[in-house]
């Protein structure tokens, strides 16, 4: 019969476990051909380890396996199996991974050591440090698909992501959501005549008249050609976007088509100011850019920023902060000689102006489905959370203006 080992209390020692000379507790086990080693300071911790391991064992989990694999390899074999991505999704999704999770530290432990309130610390710390709940989506899209195929590749038993942020969603759901900043009729008109008159800045009213009477995205805008402009029928083709990126570790502007099927559309020109400013545009551009821009068989770009080339969301975010700067100093001193108040343009970014133009839309017509489709909403809902909001919005302010009209008796 073997000899019985014991620790140095005179406790058993079971098969494969030994005391260290430290006094710390190890226990060898086979994985296929290979030695393999856990260890504790305690023996009751040990054969908590050494329990979860028989478990696994017998349910097919390759814990071992897994402790030599993290979050971050887990992404890339994530992302080898999107073969369909377009490039400048892939690229967006690994911008965004290196950018807010690549150097956390639960990203770069063993699969088995993340837990529930890692994840958990981590959506938290985006949210305070101003993420909306949406844009924490576009990372949980990135986490929980990563963390899913170890659960499938046997590496772990759950997905420590699961129902995370569905939980913040949820808990967000009752606080007042970030205002979207829309211009009002006046800051709209105000804004637009201040460029239209100023020799520095004049030369932008053209893509901001249409962003403004279109509502396009950005990238929509900055790619039309001569081509998508029918102002015979008085329409837009909008079936492209123009985009900067960093793909394959080249950064510049690239052409994609919309992502869902709503965003291909041909919308109605609803503003003559943005058929003259196109027609305007279309007449002089040969002569402005002698040299046509052509990207994926696309040419005949018609915003170009002042060296003739691609027309970034960048350079238009630059031009409103320094027009708004402009605006807003001269409207000062302009009040002050007036003895009034200033109105004054807030702060705001290209994609308000999108905004701005829906809200006029809903100002309009509550005809949801042409909003929407103008718009280029893939989901409806969006549309009527925009809708419902700007409606109460009016309501609300319809209210104040007559309330103190109305008496009773």
């Amino acid at each position: 019969m073997p000899k019985i080992r014991k620790d140095n209390k005179g406790r058993n020692l079971r098969p494969g476990e030994t005391q260290r000379s430290d006094g710390s507790y190890m226990f060898v086990y086979k994985l296929g051909k290979k030695k393999k080693y856990i260890y504790d300071s305690d023996l009751a911790a040990l054969r908590v380890k050494e329990k979860q391991l028989t478990k696994d064992a017998d349910d097919g989990i390759r814990t071992q396996e897994a402790m030599k694999i993290t979050l971050n390899d887990m992404f890339k074999v994530l992302m080898d199996t999107k073969l369909q991505l377009k490039a400048s999704t892939r690229a967006n999704y690994e911008y965004l991974w290196s950018n807010y999770v690549k150097d956390e530290p639960f990203a770069n432990i063993p699969l088995p050591n993340i837990r529930k309130s890692d994840i958990l610390t981590f959506y938290t710390k985006l949210l305070k440090k101003g993420f909306a709940i949406n844009s924490l989506e576009n990372i949980n899209n990135l986490v929980h698909p990563a963390l899913e195929l170890a659960v499938d590749d046997d590496y772990i038993r759950k997905n420590p992501s699961k129902g995370v942020y569905r939980s913040l969603k949820a808990e967000g759901a009752g606080k007042p959501a970030k205002k979207r900043i829309a211009l009002t009729m006046t800051q709209q008109k105000n804004f637009l005549r201040f460029i239209s008159k100023s020799p520095m800045y004049s030369h932008w009213l053209p893509v901001m008249v249409v962003l403004l009477g279109t509502g396009l995205r950005v990238g929509e805008c900055t790619g039309l050609t001569k081509n998508d402009v029918d102002l015979e029928n008085n329409t837009i083709s909008v079936n492209h976007n123009l985009i900067y990126r960093v793909i394959d570790g080249e950064a510049g502007f690239h052409i994609t088509t919309p992502k869902t099927a709503s965003g291909t559309r041909t919308i109605p020109i609803l503003y003559p100011q943005v058929a003259e400013q196109l027609r305007a545009l279309i007449e002089v551009m040969d002569a402005l850019y002698p040299e046509d821009l052509v990207m994926n068989g696309y040419h005949g770009f018609l915003f170009r920023n002042r060296s003739g080339y691609f027309l970034s969301a960048h350079n238009i975010n630059r031009a409103i902060e320094r027009i708004s700067i402009a605006y807003n100093a001269e409207e000062m001193d302009q009040a002050e000689l007036e003895d009034r108040e200033p109105n004054l343009l807030p702060h705001f970014s290209v994609h308000n102006l999108r905004h701005t133009f829906c809200t006029r839309l809903c100002e309009k017509t509550n005809d949801i489905k042409f909003i929407q489709q103008v718009m280029g909403h893939a989901d409806f809902s969006t549309t009527m959370d925009i809708y419902t909001h700007i409606t109460q919005e009016s309501m609300k302010e319809k209210a104040e203006v007559i309330k103190d009209d109305l008496v009773l008796m």
